[in-house]
């Protein structure tokens, strides 16, 4: 078991230690918006700042519990009428592009809601060496948070 964990470790810092290693990089014009009902949506972009292409899952999901531990959180497709919707669920970036994501709100809540847009880079390192050859799935999320107003929160102060 040692030998085994040692080679491991040393796999891990050869991964590392290489000086120059091509990857797409995620940046987000903004990490929460908020949507007030009669009011155009605020922009959202997503651009790859990497040198190689980004292949990106987006998912949205609802918080049923804001503030709350843990967080309750309901994926759109199960969602019975959803108020919102995020498009598009797939996207590939070339390095250097920026793209906007389109916003759709399909009708204005009756009370404010929160939702979370995860955007999942799809990346799958393979690492091979004498002891072991392995696919190594990297999963990091980057996440944005929707605030998706009431008409009876546009008087009063929300707070987030």
């Amino acid at each position: 078991m040692k030998r085994t964990s040692g080679c491991f470790l040393g796999l891990l810092l050869v991964l590392f230690a290489t000086p120059v290693m091509a990857v797409g990089v995620l940046s987000l014009s903004r990490t929460e918006l908020t949507l007030e009902p009669g009011k155009s949506a605020p922009e959202l972009h997503v651009e790859n700042t990497g040198d190689t292409p980004l292949y990106l899952d987006v998912e949205q999901k609802l918080l049923l519990n804001p503030g709350q531990a843990p967080e309750r959180l309901v994926p759109i497709q199960e969602v019975e009428r959803p108020s919102l919707l995020v498009t598009p669920g797939r996207l590939v970036l070339a390095p250097g592009q920026k793209r906007r994501m389109v916003l759709q709100e399909i009708e204005t809540p009756t009370r404010t809601q929160v939702w979370r847009v995860t955007f999942r880079p799809r990346e799958r390192l393979h690492i091979e060496s004498e002891v072991l050859s392995a696919p190594l799935v990297v999963s990091v999320g980057y996440g944005v948070v929707v605030y998706q107003l009431a008409p009876e929160n546009l008087g009063a102060e929300f707070h987030h």
